[in-house]
């Protein structure tokens, strides 16, 4: 970007009047086209000084002071613990305020909303003018990936909030000025954003929710975050920018690279470790099942791409650390992540949970609670008939404080992926695990994913929504454009085929009543249980390398149950039986028709979709109608078996 010297100046001496000489040394590092955002910013939110953060053990350590002075966090009882409230109704994503902001003629995909961008830039910055007001601003300096990676987009965060700051502290990787200039020159663009807390309530909540807006401007990848201070509305670098990220592949790399919504775990095998990246909605399972994995490069977000000299599809987490959910962390189902929460030694920020005594408590902690505290309402006590924690109350960690970290994660290079999963809450549904045919029909099972809606969003009710490749929320470009460029990377001829990943979908979340009556007296639930993910994944990594033998459906291929009742006792020392098995990988062919018909129905209404796509569901439409009339509506791992060999050979 050239900028006329005379207005380089001007930018500078009014950007230096809001700085001491320290930050005013460190603002020397920037390059004109990072300076223009920050002086832009600054001009319109008015604050009463700047602080430039690098990174350093001593800007950290003042945010940290700052956010405690200014009570944004308190301290808790240990040392490296500190606790932060949002406000009671300002606790997930704030779906019905968050827009893209677009060009007249930009398409946006159907399930999102969108702004006309000279409007919602207008409205944004209405918002935002003066906000910071007696207030210090503080510049962060941010790489979304491993520092050197060709993938990782060069992040530029303005923000009055140390809590958010503290945050990305311990989830990203801090550049130095000079450094970030230097990146984004050479990538030839960067992601801003600007967040303010706004005004905030004598509780350090935000007071003016009205005008709560998350709004980004695809077209020059901006974004306006204002009067929030929920983590996912507010940490621009984390689901904002994805959002970014997915829409500057398809402009400048359709084919070539994929942000997806996925963590990213290894598992020891004999020979390899075989890894995994995988895209469950926000509240299904997605981090327990990271956790699972010997070798954790992350838990929430995949930046994938083509390694031009070997074939392979590689993948790195734009992130350093993780914003998981507390609730239901304890002891049986995640001690890897108890352990770090409960270490002295580790840095912990906890959000939206109950305090007593200087110590946390959560709902499903495996731990009595106690008679009274304080949670982000208020004072509670156990009989106030109110939840001691928020369903979406937060931890925030660094990755390589969890005992199956994989160093791997700084490496600029990333990991060899060898199998993508989607996975959704469906209840009634789908099997436990299928495998994809090809590589159309892995496009096909990750668009198709419905799934119960959870307390990450504002208002969710439980009610099942389209949720496709659990990415949704975070493409912002038309659903057809999106598979398009799922369906082209697959293809790509720089891969080499023997390193294509597979495709599984995933679905943990059978009910019983959804696979069957219940007995009298029985009470609804899950068929199986959180611990059993082990073997799951377990499973499919075999099945990916070709080690046991699986079962032909229509829709892909489930496994045999004598090899899931072996890793069961090997694995969780569990017994599996067969009567489970049958429930969990029966097909009910009348509820997968149905999914078959409701996805040809909405798809058949995006613009641009590939034939491709419906040739895959109209397959399996074709062969499920047939099983049903031969077999009958249910079909049972040894029907299927049965049906196969009586017909020609899979």
């Amino acid at each position: 970007m050239d900028v006329d010297i005379s207005r380089l100046e001007m930018m500078r001496t009014y950007l230096i009047s809001l700085m001491d000489a320290p930050n005013q040394e460190k603002m020397r590092a920037c390059s004109s086209e990072v300076l223009v955002p920050i002086y832009n910013g600054a001009t319109r939110m008015s604050p009463n000084s700047i602080f430039i953060n690098t990174g350093s053990a001593e800007d950290i350590d003042y945010i940290r002071k700052k956010a405690l002075q200014i009570g944004e966090e308190f301290q808790l009882a240990k040392e490296k613990h500190t606790c932060h409230f949002d406000g009671p109704n300002d606790q997930g994503r704030d779906t019905a305020n968050t827009k893209y902001l677009a060009y007249t003629d930009t398409e946006i995909s159907s399930l999102q909303k969108k702004e006309e961008l000279q409007a919602g830039v207008v409205e944004a910055r209405n918002i935002i003018t003066d906000i910071m007001k007696n207030k210090e601003m503080v510049i962060s300096f941010i790489s979304r990936g491993p520092l050197g990676s060709p993938v990782s987009d060069p992040t530029l965060q303005v923000t009055d909030s140390f809590y958010v700051t503290h945050s990305e502290f311990l989830l990203y990787r801090m550049m130095e000025p000079a450094a970030f200039s230097k990146d984004v020159a050479e990538k030839g663009y960067m992601f801003v954003n600007y967040h303010s807390a706004g005004r905030l309530t004598e509780a350090n909540v935000s007071a003016d929710l009205n005008n709560r807006r998350i709004y980004m401007d695809v077209e020059r990848f901006r974004s306006y975050s204002s009067n929030n201070q929920y983590a996912g509305n507010s940490i621009a670098p984390k689901k904002i920018n994805h959002r970014f990220a997915n829409m500057n592949n398809i402009r400048n790399y359709f084919g070539e690279r994929l942000d997806e919504h996925m963590f990213i775990a290894g598992f020891e095998m004999e020979d390899e470790i075989v890894y995994f990246g995988g895209a469950y909605p926000s509240g299904c399972g997605k981090t327990g099942t990271a956790m699972t994995g010997t070798h954790l490069v992350g838990d929430d977000l995949a930046k994938i791409f083509i390694d031009s000299k070997t074939g392979e599809v590689r993948a790195v987490n734009p992130e350093k650390g993780m914003f998981g959910i507390i609730e239901g962390v304890n002891q049986q189902d995640d001690p890897e992540t108890l352990k770090v929460l409960k270490g002295e030694e580790n840095e912990v920020i906890f959000s939206n949970l109950l305090i007593s005594e200087g110590k946390p408590y959560w709902n499903g902690m495996g731990e009595p609670l106690p008679a009274s505290g304080v949670n982000y309402l208020g004072e509670w006590s156990s009989q106030s008939g109110t939840a001691a924690s928020h369903k979406n109350a937060r931890f925030t960690i660094t990755l390589d404080t969890l005992e199956n970290y994989d160093t791997a994660t700084e490496k600029a290079e990333g990991v060899k992926l060898s199998g993508l999963l989607f996975g959704g809450r469906d209840y009634t549904t789908m099997p436990t695990i299928v495998m994809a045919h090809d590589w159309m029909s892995t496009v096909v099972h990750g668009a198709i994913i419905r799934s119960a809606t959870t307390a990450t969003e504002i208002g969710a009710d439980g009610s099942e929504k389209r949720s496709p490749f659990a990415n949704e929320a975070f493409f912002p470009g038309p659903l057809a454009h999106y598979i398009n460029h799922y369906k082209a990377f697959g293809e790509n001829p720089a891969i080499n085929k023997d390193n294509l990943p597979s495709g599984f979908q995933v679905n943990y979340w059978l009910h019983k009543s959804g696979r069957g009556s219940l007995a009298p007296g029985e009470s609804d639930g899950l068929i199986g249980e959180k611990r059993d993910t082990k073997v799951w994944m377990r499973i499919m990594a075999l099945m990916h390398q070709g080690k046991v033998e699986s079962i032909w459906t229509p829709i892909g291929r489930i496994p045999k149950y004598q090899d899931l009742k072996v890793l069961f006792t090997e694995i969780i020392n569990k017994e599996y039986s067969k009567e489970v098995y049958t429930k969990q990988f029966s097909l009910y062919v009348v509820n997968l028709i149905e999914r078959v018909d409701m996805s040809i129905t909405e798809f058949s209404k995006e613009k641009g979709m590939n034939d491709a796509f419906f040739r895959v569901l109209m397959t399996w439409r074709r062969d499920l109608v047939a099983l049903k009339a031969t077999v009958g509506p249910i079909v049972t791992p040894d029907q299927m078996i049965e049906y196969v060999a009586a017909n020609q050979p899979r």
